[in-house]
């Protein structure tokens, strides 16, 4: 197993709705790829924002006549979660993707098998991605850790960019 891209990144409540995208470069096919991802926090633990953030939220969305109502509940909303989820492109496109809760993740992708969300087939030789989308970032900073990793194929050599 050959390491091919290993990153990592602290994210703010700024960073929601955005995406990260990572390429990196397979010089020749492989059997498979191996992509670790996994983040934290993932609940924000603090009551006090939690409280501030649904009621904002209801203030924006609640329907105006069910606002007050909504906001006597806002326990039933807790815990608020951060949100990142992956999506990989091979060179020819779309891969599959991940869109799970789980904050630790990983997937094979391979010619013959696959985690859920991806499509097997060839790991061929390109430019590949790997696409953190950030749902949402309700903690002050949440980092994340990405490894990519080759396994098999006819050498070990592999080379980010």
């Amino acid at each position: 197993m050959k390491d091919i891209l290993q990153v990592e990144g602290r994210l703010t409540p700024l960073s929601s709705k955005t995406h990260i995208t990572y390429q990196f470069h397979l010089p020749e096919a492989t059997d498979r790829l191996r992509v670790a991802f996994s983040y934290s926090p993932k609940r924000l633990e603090d009551p006090v924002k939690a409280k501030a953030m649904i009621h904002q939220a209801l203030e924006q969305y609640a329907e105006p006549s069910q606002q007050e109502r909504l906001k006597e509940k806002w326990e039933s909303y807790a815990p608020l979660l951060n949100l990142l989820t992956l999506s990989v492109d091979d060179p020819d496109g779309f891969r599959g993707s991940a869109h799970r809760h789980p904050n630790e993740q990983l997937h094979l992708i391979g010619a013959d098998i696959s985690s859920p969300g991806f499509f097997s087939g060839r790991i061929q030789q390109g430019v590949w991605r790997v696409t953190i989308s950030a749902h949402c970032i309700v903690t002050d900073n949440c980092e994340y850790q990405l490894l990519v990793q080759a396994e098999g194929g006819a050498s070990d050599e592999v080379a980010a960019i």
